[in-house]
């Protein structure tokens, strides 16, 4: 009997330490790896010398941060970085730029808190001064801004048409019954040319 059962025995201790070391095995392969990997000299695998190689890690963004209202309001006043762009433009363009996420969480922080629009441009105002809008206020002085592209193109159409209404009474008028030979009815002579460009060298002066 004991002659037997001894076989058995080893055998089933053979088993055991076989299903022992092959469940060991996978989690021993890995963390020799792992040692290896860390302690390799001059081997940069599975390490991130610099974290801020991978730049800085992007705001979440959810549909209320572009709605229409922000949006309009946003692309109403100038990121403060030296961009020149609108809160809204930087803010979805450079992903460098720290300055328009920050103002956008103003925007936002100030919408939850139930101002308006108006408010929230009146409050930026008073914060930055009116450098802070793309465009200037229309109150005052600013008007001439918005006006001055209107009073240029009168100004222009009115010298226009005073120059035409001077070349049309200087131009000498020929009557045709008169005319004199070799020359064609309505033409004028030479000297009647000459003289006008004597007025035309006149007016540019």
């Amino acid at each position: 009997m004991l002659r037997k059962s001894a076989p058995s025995l080893l055998a089933l201790l053979a088993l055991g330490a076989a299903a022992t070391l092959a469940a060991q095995t996978p989690a021993a392969q890995d963390s020799a790896i792992s040692a290896a990997i860390r302690t390799r000299p001059g081997d940069a695998v599975g390490r991130l010398a610099s974290p801020e190689a991978a730049g800085r890690p992007a705001d979440v963004v959810t549909e209320r941060d572009n709605e229409a209202l922000v949006k309009d309001i946003e692309h109403k006043i100038r990121c403060t970085c030296g961009c020149n762009l609108d809160v809204f433009t930087c803010r979805t363009t450079d992903f460098t730029c720290t300055t328009s996420p920050a103002m956008h969480r103003m925007v936002m922080a100030r919408l939850d808190a139930g101002m308006t629009p108006v408010q929230i441009l009146a409050s930026f105002q008073q914060q930055y001064g009116e450098m802070i809008f793309m465009a200037p206020p229309k109150h005052g002085f600013n008007w001439v801004a918005y006006l001055m592209p209107y009073l240029g193109l009168a100004v222009g159409l009115g010298l226009l048409g005073a120059v035409a209404r001077r070349l049309f009474r200087a131009a000498p008028k020929v009557d045709s019954g008169t005319a004199a030979p070799g020359v064609a009815p309505g033409a004028a002579s030479p000297e009647e040319l000459e003289k006008l460009k004597r007025e035309l060298e006149k007016f540019e002066a």
